[in-house]
This record gives structure tokens, sequence and C-alpha cells, in this order.
């Protein structure tokens, strides 16, 4: 009976997850970082390292789209900002158009909280265009899907309360809706998610218990999503769309321009905080034009890990926009 109790409570206790209080991106013009870019980096040859695992927390990288004394610049950066604020930190910076990535602990094991959300809509759109899921399709809420804690507002509808799988993807990511993750997750099957997230790649990912997953993971959800030839053209356009101009925009977009459009999935749970998303400089819809962002924090305050994520958000931004320009 002892291991049967346990295991009940542990699950109580990740029903107890939540996110933070929808907030909204910055207002305000873009706010300087604290720390200051540091003014000169060696520069470092290290490509024949890019497979390797920081295991050390120290920051890693395979090269990148960008020149080497701006890689440098943000690797010191980086690194800066992670040893100013308490906690631990997993980083992925990556340019989608040569595949290189700056990282920082990119193999670390995190508890994902509900960006693990984010292999539901990757299963249930690829669904969609394999044609055994229609997404104006209707799924009526059960007893047993209701998730009265968290975010999100299904849980006030009445039991039977029928929307499209589609509308239930939108209070998905956009509420980080729990009773629509239950909805979703009965609907596709536990089993089929977990098959559909080892097919594209992220084979480190627990989805559901006990929930766990790495940057790297998290990067190849990412890539998933935005890439057409895994769904469609416009079923990769419709999931971007839906992580975009969320109830949470607080972290990784909220220090960034106005026509900075940054397709994301937040996560919180005790100590860990996360976000992860698609960036998208001065208005480009186009991956061409984009980066990839993965920062989840442990062993910290909400504030220290929204700081974080906000500073290394903005130093990426600034180090990509510039290559561009």
């Amino acid at each position: 009976m002892l291991p049967l109790v346990i295991l009940v409570a542990g699950l109580l206790l990740f029903l107890a997850s939540t996110d933070e209080d929808p907030v909204s991106r910055a207002q305000t013009p873009v706010a300087e970082p604290r720390l200051d870019p540091p003014a000169a980096a060696e520069a470092r040859q290290d490509d024949e390292a890019s497979d390797e695992t920081a295991s050390d927390g120290m920051v890693q990288d395979a090269g990148a789209g960008i020149s080497g004394g701006e890689k440098e610049a943000l690797r010191a950066e980086l690194e800066q900002i992670a040893q100013a604020y308490p906690g631990r930190y997993g980083v992925v910076v990556s340019d989608p158009s040569s595949g290189e990535t700056v990282s920082m602990d990119p193999d670390g094991r995190f508890l994902a909280a509900s960006i693990n959300k984010l292999p539901v809509l990757m299963a249930l759109y690829r669904s969609a265009a394999a044609g055994t899921v229609d997404l104006d399709d209707e799924i009526s809420m059960q007893a047993s899907d209701v998730q009265a804690y968290g975010t999100g507002s299904l849980y006030t509808k009445p039991v039977g309360h029928t929307i499209t799988l589609r509308e239930c993807a939108g209070f998905l990511i956009q509420e980080s809706d729990n009773t629509a993750w239950k909805m979703l997750d009965r609907h596709l099957g536990r089993d089929y998610i977990r098959s559909e997230l080892y097919n594209a790649g992220a084979r480190s990912t627990e989805y559901w218990i006990p929930n766990t997953t790495t940057p790297n993971d998290v990067l190849t959800m990412l890539e998933k999503i935005s890439d057409p030839s895994y769904t469609s053209p416009d079923l990769s356009a419709e999931m971007l769309d839906l992580m975009t101009n969320t109830d949470f925009e607080d972290r990784l977009p909220h220090l960034l321009p106005e026509d900075a459009r940054v397709s994301h999935k937040i996560g919180s749970y005790g100590a860990t905080f996360g976000d992860a998303g698609i960036v998208f400089p001065n208005g480009s819809r186009s991956t061409e034009d984009a980066y990839y962002i993965v920062v989840i924090a442990d062993e910290t305050g909400e504030g220290t890990a929204r700081a974080a994520m906000q500073e290394m958000s903005l130093a990426t931004y600034r180090v990509f926009t510039t290559a561009d320009s």
C-alpha cells in the first residue's frame, strides 16, 4: 500500500502545478539590459566540441550564422546573466539557417511543466496532416477532463461543453489551459503522443510523468512545429499563430521591440520556470529570418527567472539583428 500512497501523492502534487497569471508584453520602449555586453571577448574555435554535452553548465556551441566576434559576445553575455542570477539554467539559441547553436547545459534534465503541452500540439497537427483527425471535429468536455487549477478558463464551462479540436488547441496554447490539455490527451491517446514525440527526435523527454525534458528536446519540438514538411505550410503557420500573442508575454517577448514576432510556450512549476520560442525579428514571418531560443531556469524564484529570461532574450535579439543589418 505504501508505494501506492506515494504514487497518488505525487500525482496530486503534479496536478497542483500552475503557470503564471496572464501578462502582456511591455508597451514601453526597449529597455537597456542590466548587464553591458562584454567589451571584448577572445575569439576561439570550438566547432569540434559542438556535439559535447554541456553537463558542467558552461556554454558550448557549434558555431553560428553570426560572426565569430558576435558569437563570442553572446556567449559571454549569456554566461554573465546566468552568473548574475541565482539558479540553474538550460539555454539553447539556434540559427535555423545553419543549424548551429550556442547553448548552456542543453542536455540537462528539467521539469517541463506546461512546455510539455507542445507535444500535444505537435501530435494533434501531425494527425491533421495525415488525415486521421479533422481539426473541425468536435470534442465534448467530460467530468474527468475538468482540471480546476492553474490557468485557463475551460474548467468553468459545464460538463458536456463542446468545441472543435482547433478551438481546444487554442485554449491549450493561448491560455495554457489544463482542461484543454486533458481533453486532447484523452482524444489523441497518451501513447500516441509519446510515440510522436519519440519519432520527432525528442527522446529525452518524459511526457506526463515525470514530465521532464531537456533544452535540446524542446528545440526539436520547435523545429518540428515550424517545419512545413512536418505537417503542411498552412498547419505549421497555424501552430505558430497559436503560439503568438499568448496570455503570457512577460518572459522571452517582454523587452523585445513590438514588431518582433515571438511564437512561444511557457511553463512554470515550483522552482522551475521556462519559455521556449521562435523569434521573427522586424515583423518577419519567415523561418529563414528567425532564430530559436529555449531558456529553462531551475532552483530559483519566479522574479529571478523572469528577469534572467528577459535579459537573455534581449541579448540574443540584439546579436541576431545586428548580424542581419
